[in-house]
Order: C-alpha cells, then structure tokens, then sequence
C-alpha cells in the first residue's frame, strides 16, 4: 500500500468531494467552490492523503488573527477564506478535515493533522490552533483533548444535520 501526503491541487477537487460526501451530512458538508478557493488562498494549508493514488482524506486550514473571543461567523459554513484568512496571522484554524469510510479508525486523519500542523508551523510563527467539532463526534472531542485541546466555547445549534447539534470550539496554545 502506498500512502502519500502532499499539498491540494484543484485538480484534485473531485476526489476531495468523494471524502467531502463521504464524512459529513448533505446539510454540513462543504461545496467545490469553497475548497477551490481555500486550495488557492493558502494552498500549503490544505493537504491530501493518497492511498494507492486514491485521494483517501484531506485537511484544510486557514491563518486568522488571534482572539480570546471569536467572532462565531468566522466558522460559518461555506464562509469566504478570503474574508477571514490572515497571511501573518497567528492562530492555525482547522477548517475540515474528512477521510473516506473505508480507512478510518487507522490513525490517518491524526497523520493528516500532524503533517498539517508541522508543515505550517515551520513555515509561520503559529501560537495557537482552534478547530469546532460536533458534540455528537465523540471519538474526534477525544482525540483533540488528547493532543491538548480545551474547550472554549459551545455555538448553539450550530450544525444543521438531522439533530442540529451544537459545535465546541476547542483550542491549543503552543
């Protein structure tokens, strides 16, 4: 099995829809447009996982000024990068992350997390990461807590999949 980890490209849009579809609600996942222009705004933030030359997982990320108090917009789906992106920002936001049903449970999204992270915070001077997780994705709080994630804040009714879930902003100093 050959595993590969390399930055997006646009023509990898189609693949990174299947793991898209594949990993989240119709009513939360995210649309091409919106990967297209967070591949073209910070393209060493969005990274692809290729299992035998098949896009298997990705993860996207954007730089935003830091704030003890989020604004709770900058997270809105479908939101512009453009909008909210910082090139000499200092907090890394993980905007999604998603691996095909049939890898997970074999540690790659934490690979995919660890390169992103490694690769942006030799190249920028990163002081925290904040991400939102579903309070339903129980197996992924964990895991964030085990890296050292702290909840901040809870967004009420954030995610409008079947139980419009709320969304917990956790974050990491590091």
């Amino acid at each position: 099995m050959k595993i590969s980890i390399r930055n997006a490209e646009k023509e990898d849009i189609e693949g990174i829809m299947c793991v898209e579809h594949d990993s989240f609600h119709s009513n939360i996942a995210e649309n091409a447009d919106t990967f297209l222009e967070r591949i073209e705004t910070l393209p060493n933030g969005f990274l692809v996982m290729e299992i035998n030359e098949e896009i298997a997982g990705y993860i996207s990320s954007e730089l935003w000024d830091y704030s003890e108090n989020i604004n709770i917009e900058k997270f809105k789906l479908g939101h512009s990068i453009t909008e909210t992106h910082k090139n000499d920002g200092k907090e890394l936001y993980i905007s999604s992350i998603g691996v095909l049903e049939k890898y997970r449970g074999r540690g790659y999204g934490n690979t995919l997390f660890s390169e992103l992270v490694s690769r942006i915070c030799s190249k920028y001077e990163i002081s925290s990461i904040v991400l939102i997780v579903s309070e339903n994705w129980h197996a992924a709080k964990r895991i964030y807590e085990k890296s050292g994630f702290h909840e901040i804040q809870i967004i009420k009714c954030f995610f409008d999949d079947d139980e419009k879930s709320d969304a917990i902003v956790m974050r990491k100093q590091i």
